[in-house]
Formats: structure tokens, sequence, C-alpha cells
């Protein structure tokens, strides 16, 4: 081998390396966590999601009738339920 092939292969290397170690060092600091949020710009920022809440649909909000009616199904097949066989513990 010659020392230009031998230098120019060290310098393929070397940048393969280099974008590697790159790649390696935006992949961590893609995946780091935010900084930590002021608690009062938190509390502004809840206090205002909920004042847009209020004046979007209302305050209190409206029971989700889907949600109920689920619940009363499962309330009367438990009482169904519960009137055919009893609490057998």
């Amino acid at each position: 081998m010659s020392f230009v092939t031998d230098h120019g292969r060290r310098q393929q290397l070397r940048q393969w390396v280099e974008d590697h170690r790159a790649a390696a060092e935006a992949a961590q600091a893609a995946h780091a966590s935010p900084p930590p949020v002021d608690p009062a710009l938190s509390w502004r920022q809840a206090l205002s999601l909920l004042a847009l809440l209020g004046r979007s649909v209302g305050w209190p909000v409206a029971p989700d009738e889907v949600r109920r009616r689920g619940e009363e199904q499962a309330a009367s097949a438990w009482g169904r339920l519960h009137a055919a066989y009893g609490d057998r513990r």
C-alpha cells in the first residue's frame, strides 16, 4: 500500500467517526427534556385555559351524556346480576 492510499483511508475513517459523533450528539439533544417551566407561568396558563373553556362551552361544563348513559347501563346490569345471584362471597 502506498502512503497516499493509507492517508486517504485514515481521513475517511476520521470523517466517518466525526459524522457519527455529531449524529449521536444531535440525537441526544433532540431527546433531552425541555427546561422546567416557571410555576407562576403554569398557573397563569391553566387559568387562561379554564377561562377559554368557560367562554367556549360555558361553566360548569355540561356532563358527558355518553359517559352518563354508560354508567347507568353498568349500574343497571350490576343491579340485575346482584338481584339474580345475590351476594355470594
